[in-house]
């Protein structure tokens, strides 16, 4: 783990060292959650001359963090290519997730998602797979001087709420959040209503209402969950997982004709949902990946076959472990 961080840091200094002064937008995926707007948010105060980029609305916790700290984000898809050196992509690698990318000069990527449907490629990558959120690599390849209170607070914001309620967390987790929350001077508590911020009314309502549509099945020793949702797909996922094995809710996105699908394992079981999602997203022509425990997919047909699709990859998943046990 040791090497492996002094490996990503140097090439992350490489990186500084050719454009730690070119102007540079930071671009994330859509739909911002708190782990992409707080490692954005960290590399802008790293690059004086960059500006933060995402293409869509943000999640609740990503709009609040943004109002505490004054972050400004622009939409990249009303940016000028030439105005810009390039950009730095944080927290995914897929075009799936921010297709206005397409077409810009990618000078650095730092993601930590598990994805068979990775296409974009940058100058620098900085990947940790094995890292539960982006801001853990972050916090790993800056200099604990480059590291601010208000830095502190938004990559501990964003490790809290990407460990997935710390199912996906590692040992350096826990180590690198406690220097964060020393240097940020805030409580856990704090920090919590950040990383979970309370749902709002319209919220707990669609997620109510998806509660109402949940399907389940009990097939190679798991209770499988299906529902659909108008919106917080992610939380109407771990909202199940208090009672299923295994949750898939789906989106359906109209405007880019394809399903969202966000995936959720309680925490007591040994699968990797990541592994999973990459299968179905492959198989139904989209990308998929994540964490063993909470992953997600875009693929390019409705709700019904991509929920069944989530379902039948899962059930054979299952059973090929099985066999080599």
């Amino acid at each position: 783990m040791k090497n492996e961080m002094e490996t990503l840091k140097k090439t992350f200094e490489k990186f500084l060292a050719k454009y730690g002064s070119a102007k540079i937008a930071i671009v994330t995926h859509s739909r911002a959650d708190v782990d992409a707007i707080g490692s954005a948010y960290a590399m802008n105060k790293i690059l004086p001359n960059s500006i933060i980029c995402t293409s869509e609305e943000m999640r609740e916790g990503a709009r609040l963090l943004c109002e505490k700290l004054d972050i400004k984000v622009k939409d990249l898809r009303n940016l000028k290519k030439t105005d810009f050196e390039g950009i730095v992509v944080v927290d995914t690698s897929a075009y799936t997730l921010v297709p206005e990318a397409k077409g810009w000069e990618i000078l650095c990527m730092i993601d930590h998602h598990r994805s068979d449907g990775k296409d974009m490629h940058g100058e620098f990558e900085i990947i940790d797979h094995e890292s539960p959120s982006t801001a853990e690599i972050i916090t790993g390849i800056l200099d604990d001087g480059n590291i601010g209170k208000e830095t502190a607070f938004a990559l501990a914001i964003a490790i809290i709420a990407d460990a997935a309620r710390f199912k996906s967390a590692r040992t350096n987790t826990f180590e690198t959040l406690a220097k964060l929350m020393k240097i940020s001077k805030a409580e856990y508590s704090e920090l919590l209503s950040f990383a979970e911020p309370e749902p709002k009314q319209e919220a707990k309502i669609a997620m109510l209402s998806a509660m109402k549509k949940v399907n389940y099945i009990y097939a190679a020793g798991h209770v499988i969950a299906t529902t659909e949702t108008e919106s917080n797909e992610s939380d109407v996922a771990s909202l199940i997982t208090e009672a299923a094995d295994v949750a898939f809710v789906a989106k359906w996105k109209d405007r880019e004709q394809e399903t969202r699908i966000s995936a959720r394992a309680m925490k007591s079981t040994d699968i990797h949902l990541n592994t999973v999602m990459a299968e179905v997203g492959r198989e139904l022509g989209g990308v998929g990946g994540g964490h063993p425990k909470a992953a997600g997919l875009a693929v390019p047909v409705h709700t019904d076959e991509a929920l069944q699709k989530c379902i039948d990859i899962f059930i054979r998943y299952v059973e090929k472990q099985k066999k080599y046990e």
